[in-house]
């Protein structure tokens, strides 16, 4: 279920395109983008993460890793960072590039779960990199409802997305959120979003 290293190596920009790109032929709806994630993409996302002390932050559909290696960057310590990613072939590569971190190769909808009580209400920020919008209402449904069992009371969770409005219905949904961040400098145009629950 979960993988840990304690050696890596950057991947090569091409192999890790080459990988992404021949991921997306496979399932276009399930990656949702051709490329992965620009640097400026990258840095909008990482300066919205909140995380104390005594809290982890949890990524869903950590793909091939740029998101993921640049909330390390930020300083989040690898022990403090989950990845879900369900593609075996990416979950591999996402090993490979981030030692230390815990690569979950399942679900993220049973994520409060497979993270445990231990975890659960004490997750600072969840950053969402599922194509949401290409999934029907039940399924997001699911995947927010184990969003919010596991985000601290109050949370915020981060989602990017290459709409030009909000991939997530916030009515239908019982959220309120804005968008935070946009960039020109990724491929194709992102949005950065966070999202809280309505009643929060």
């Amino acid at each position: 279920m979960q993988t840990k290293t304690q050696t890596g190596t950057a991947p090569a920009p091409f192999a890790e395109s080459w990988l992404f790109f021949r991921r997306w032929l496979a399932d276009p709806w399930a990656m949702g983008s051709v490329a992965p994630s620009s640097r400026s993409l990258r840095r909008r996302i990482t300066r919205e993460i909140r995380c104390e002390a005594d809290e982890a932050v949890v990524e869903f559909g950590g793909g091939t890793g740029p998101i993921t290696a640049a909330i390390l960057e930020s300083g989040i310590p690898a022990g403090r960072l989950y990845s879900f990613e369900i593609d075996r072939d990416l979950a591999g590569h996402l090993h490979r590039r981030c030692p230390g971190v815990a690569v979950i190769a399942d679900d993220c909808r049973k994520a409060p779960e497979l993270l445990g009580e231990a975890l659960c209400g004490k997750v600072g920020t969840v950053v969402i990199g599922i194509p949401m919008i290409t999934f029907p209402l039940a399924f997001q449904r699911e995947v927010l409802d184990a969003t919010f069992r596991i985000l601290r009371p109050g949370g915020r969770f981060l989602l990017y997305s290459f709409m030009p409005h909000s991939p997530l219905d916030r009515t239908a949904l019982g959220l309120r959120g804005e968008r935070l961040g946009f960039t020109l400098r990724n491929l194709p145009p992102a949005s950065v979003w966070g999202y809280r629950r309505a009643e929060g």
